[in-house]
């Protein structure tokens, strides 16, 4: 396995991220502020590396279609060697990304896998890391223009890992305002908008690297400094679970669907936004948090709870390493039942860590 193996960028780029994690843990340490929590933040790392595992076959798929999409029916000639093809390629994958990313908070499906990165009760580094398994199924779909345009798909595949980590720095609270760079750039200012619960905070700032699209469409506010933002949802997810984290609104939308009194009710509650409900009943979304009096979710956690997170992450990171360095030599098969049983590992210790007699609360 070994002897097979080759580096491949997200195998440089994940010790850096993790290293970066423990750069902003050391400044807030520095600067007496906490904006970390363990169980959050071990979760979301764990989540970000399950993400790694499921998304690294499954988003194979549309590469695929990608590349036959572009050799058969793209438009234009593009050279890789042009600074323009890039340029105007990562505008267009980033304006396409703003429709996605739109998509994936008015959409009922969609938000179901999109919601496991807002399930986080902190804003930090790691939380940029609490990415979803499922959304790799309709994401390449808004990228097709790119395709149609005959952009290269190892074009494609570049910027979108660009526009991807760009994203990344914007997840921290111990940068403020960064002046005129406010006005086109995605910040960590208007991206904490972007995860706050508050009622001036939902459903805006969907920008990627820019946030002209906001501006252009309607969506962008400003950070409110007498406002104090409250992270997460607001049905809190309550659970340390990779697994459950990915899964738990699928069950929501499904127990939805199955009590519907037709078919086109069914069909509205995947299709229509979060907050849809039948006009003859009652809206039971939930109101917008007390920033004095949210709750945030807390457990007690013995030693050996926390030892078994961080013995997981270090078990799951070094498969992960393995995994990516090896997977082309791999048959498609046997990819599949190696991400199985990675997703069966990481249901079985969420699950112990989620255990009631860990959940005794705790509040900040």
């Amino acid at each position: 396995m070994i002897d097979n193996f080759s580096l491949k960028p997200m195998i440089l780029v994940i010790p850096v991220l993790l290293a970066l994690v423990f750069i902003e843990l050391g400044f807030a340490y520095l600067k007496g502020r906490k904006v970390y929590n363990f169980q959050d933040s071990i979760t979301s790392i764990n989540i970000g590396l399950l993400s790694q595992f499921v998304n690294s076959t499954g988003a194979v798929f549309g590469a695929v279609m990608y590349a036959l999409i572009e050799a058969r029916y793209g438009t234009f000639e593009w050279s890789t060697a042009s600074p323009f093809t890039w340029i105007f390629a990562l505008l267009l994958y980033d304006f396409l990304y703003y429709w996605v990313h739109r998509t994936g908070h008015m959409v009922n499906i969609f938000w179901a896998a999109h919601i496991t990165h807002h399930s986080s009760e902190e804003f930090n580094l790691s939380t940029a890391m609490r990415q979803a398994s499922t959304g790799f199924y309709f994401k390449w779909v808004f990228y097709l223009p790119l395709a149609v345009l005959g952009i290269p798909v190892e074009v494609y595949v570049i910027v979108g890992l660009v526009d991807l980590l760009y994203q990344f720095w914007v997840h921290t609270r111990l940068i403020g305002r960064l002046g005129f760079l406010e006005w086109f750039l995605v910040t960590p200012s208007n991206h904490r908008v972007h995860h706050g619960q508050n009622d001036y905070c939902i459903d805006r700032n969907f920008g990627g690297i820019f946030c002209l699209w906001d501006r252009l469409f309607g969506t962008y506010a400003d950070e409110r400094e007498e406002e104090p933002i409250v992270y997460g949802i607001r049905k809190p997810l309550e659970s340390w679970s990779p697994v459950w984290s990915n899964l738990h609104y699928y069950k929501t939308l499904w127990l939805k669907v199955k009590n519907a009194r037709s078919w086109r009710e069914g069909l509205m509650f995947i299709v229509a936004e979060p907050d849809w409900s039948p006009a003859d009943t009652e809206n039971t979304s939930t109101k917008s948090p007390m920033v004095d009096s949210y709750q945030k979710h807390r457990s007690h956690a013995p030693t050996s709870i926390r030892l078994s997170g961080i013995a997981t992450t270090l078990v799951a990171l070094t498969l992960l390493i393995l995994y990516l360095g090896t997977r082309d030599q791999i048959p498609l098969a046997r990819q599949l039942i190696f991400v199985a049983i990675v997703i069966g590992l990481f249901a079985g210790i969420g699950k112990v860590w989620s255990l009631e007699k860990f959940q005794a609360p705790q509040h900040d």
